[in-house]
């Protein structure tokens, strides 16, 4: 589970006795309430598998109910239990198993047993292989493709294919995502070629063997930009006195290999204690660490006592970054050994950071300072500004998540995506954050997780459901840069207050709206408990008389790929089916009401409305206000009751119409 819902889990874990509702629960945890009701719908599998189950009633909100109460305890994670399943460290989401099988099969040259990549991923095999199909897309623009052998899954292509890959899909991928991103717009390395480093240290740690996470390669950039600093500054290391063989160990002749290059690039020599400090740095995960006696075991748990505490003292909010978690212990390692050994590393960069940060410094110094592993040793200032170089990055990253979180959809391919996001990011890189890239058919549950707006040179506005959505044109001309600039404007305004909708009547614009897209026709009312398929095959029908004979066997099967791709259901008591692309001539939805609730699956088993949304593959003009009618109805019980009991179209028509925005 990602942090925010194991929050969610705690608070239902902690208010067993009471209902808890959707505007409670997302106040707590400073979300939006269609995000409270994203989360449940994905946490209620892990629930259920683990002896409990979320009771959801109108008007009261959520419940957790325990029928295997020791059970649950160990996924709430009460005191004097643990789980033995997940680390912290397990990839949890879609993305996040495509980031780590990247990792080990491109960055790392690795070659992975399905099953056993699949048990490490608490995933099936079905779903590993899925993961990789998804991924095959990118692979090809590169001329990469994925060699399965009796010896297991890798990557086979040219080598500079694959150096180009890692170096887009790894380090370009999102605006201050990585210490690269971090140290270009800092102002502290702007004479620095960081894509130049990147590629001399990605190039020689393959060539020499050394398996180094992308975090890790992120520390070595900014180690190697140090040293480059140093060298400016006329600053030269303490004397380093190595382990016996250290000098023949693939760290070091790869360390050497990388200041020859870069000798060669500044038309400078580096002296040999830069050469040792940088090996020193890549054995902290490279071959040579793993035959010397283990150091720090300890460390991971002292950063994360640090984080914690800064949280808790209210001084900054950084326990949920796992980043710089990973990021402070790369660093931290090497920076041990340094110290045991007596060898102070000199930093360009200190100066800077005390005139620029001198309270972040104080912080630095107090809390890192108190670590166990640390406070036995006398540490200068030009230690601890290398720590506030990381939590710096980190605050970066932490001003990002707060802009408008964007998902960038593109039909050409990745390349396609890059260049979108180039001109995204030219114009709004001050309120808007790239979270990644993909293609429409990639498009999941996992991937919308967290998602403010979608921007695609595609138009699957009519598609997709629940997420505001922009489409543009992949080179975004003025008015594409209008209709965001617009966006963005309303949503720092906020919501306007307005009269509940049941207080006014629609309007003769909004009714005219209503008119295009439903009829009475169109509007049927269940007894009883009818069968999900037995309804939805009912409004296809409905509908299909308005089109070609084979309208109907084409929307069931669009249906079918669309539900693929995720959930159809958008609260507990509506479900808003659609096909994955528009087959109407003209967009069309069709109502079926169920009073008595229809089961739909386990998540949602009382479905009191399904909305069968045909788009149109000619013009849709209208129809963004009309599924927005939708979502604020989805939002609003009492109205539902209201249809629900009077069970008549224009009853049906009043309501929603009155929810349609015409402005």
């Amino acid at each position: 589970m990602k942090p925010k819902e194991k929050e969610l889990l705690s608070l239902l874990y902690q208010n067993q006795n009471r209902f808890l509702t959707g505007r409670e629960l997302a106040q707590a945890l400073h979300i939006s309430e269609r995000t409270v009701r994203s989360y449940i719908r994905r946490m209620e599998p892990v629930i259920t598998e683990n002896g409990g189950e979320i009771l959801a009633k109108q008007g009261n909100g959520y419940r957790l109910l325990l029928r295997r109460p020791v059970q649950f305890a160990v996924l709430a994670g009460t005191p004097g239990t643990e789980t033995t399943r997940k680390t912290a460290q397990t990839p949890d989401s879609a993305q996040e198993r495509r980031r780590y099988l990247m990792q080990r099969l491109l960055l790392n040259g690795e070659t992975l047993q399905a099953e056993e990549t699949a048990e490490r991923l608490y995933v099936s095999t079905s779903t590993l292989k899925k993961e990789l199909y998804q991924l095959r897309g990118m692979l090809d623009e590169y001329g990469l493709v994925f060699d399965s052998s009796p010896a297991g899954i890798s990557i086979h292509g040219d080598e500079t294919s694959k150096r180009a890959l890692i170096m887009d899909y790894f380090f370009r991928s999102s605006t201050f995502n990585s210490i690269q991103e971090y140290m270009d717009h800092s102002g502290y390395f702007d004479d620095i070629p960081t894509e130049q480093l990147l590629r001399m240290v990605l190039d020689e740690s393959r060539q020499f063997g050394i398996r180094l996470s992308d975090i890790m390669v992120q520390n070595v950039l900014l180690h190697l930009a140090l040293s480059v600093k140093r060298m400016q500054a006329g600053l030269r290391p303490e004397h380093a006195v190595l382990p016996p063989a250290f000098e023949q160990s693939s760290e070091y002749q790869a360390s050497s290999a990388i200041f020859r290059r870069l000798s060669g690039m500044t038309g400078g020599e580096y002296p040999a204690e830069e050469v040792s400090y940088l090996a020193l740095h890549l054995s902290g995960k490279g071959s040579w660490a793993t035959r010397q006696p283990a150091q720090g075991e300890h460390l991971e748990q002292e950063v994360k006592t640090v984080l914690s505490q800064l949280a808790e003292d209210d001084v900054m909010q950084l326990d949920e970054d796992p980043q710089l978690v990973s990021s402070l212990l790369e660093h931290l390692r090497p920076m041990v050994v340094r110290l045991m050994r007596g060898l102070p590393q000199k930093n360009p960069l200190t100066q800077d950071i005390l005139r620029d940060q001198p309270d972040l410094m104080k912080v630095i110094r107090k809390y890192f300072g108190a670590m166990p592993s640390l406070r036995r040793y006398d540490i200068d200032d030009d230690e601890w500004a290398y720590l506030a170089l990381h939590v710096m990055a980190a605050l970066e990253r932490q001003k990002e998540k707060r802009k408008l979180q964007v998902l960038v959809v593109c039909a050409t391919g990745y390349g396609s995506s890059q260049l979108l996001k180039s001109r995204l990011m030219k114009h709004f890189s001050d309120s808007l954050h790239i979270v990644t890239e993909t293609g429409y058919y990639e498009m999941s549950d996992d991937i919308l997780q967290g998602i403010d707006l979608i921007i695609s040179s595609v138009n699957i506005g009519p598609v997709i459901f629940g997420v505001p959505f922009i489409h543009v044109s992949v080179f975004l001309g003025e008015e594409d840069v209008q209709n965001i600039q617009r966006f963005i404007d309303q949503e720092k305004a906020g919501p306007e207050k307005k009269e509940p909708a049941a207080a006014r009547p629609a309007s003769k614009s909004q009714k005219e709206i209503f008119d295009c897209y439903f009829s009475e026709e169109d509007f049927r009312v269940y007894k009883g408990h009818p069968e999900r398929d037995q309804v939805l095959s009912d409004l296809v029908e409905t509908l299909a008389c308005y089109e070609k004979d084979s309208f109907a066997d084409h929307m069931r099967e669009q249906i079918r790929l669309r539900s693929q791709m995720g959930s159809l259901v958008f609260s507990d008591t509506i479900a808003v089916p659609h096909p994955a692309v528009p087959l109407s001539k003209v967009a069309r939805l069709a109502l079926a009401l169920i009073p008595e609730g229809m089961y739909w699956n386990e998540s949602h088993p009382a479905i009191r409305f399904v909305f069968l949304m045909s788009p149109s593959y000619v013009e849709n003009r209208n129809l963004p206000k009309v599924t927005g009618a939708i979502v604020s109805l989805m939002e609003e019980p009492v109205l539902q009751e209201q249809i629900l009991q009077e069970q008549s179209f224009d009853v049906f028509g009043r309501i929603l119409g009155s929810l349609i925005e015409t402005a």
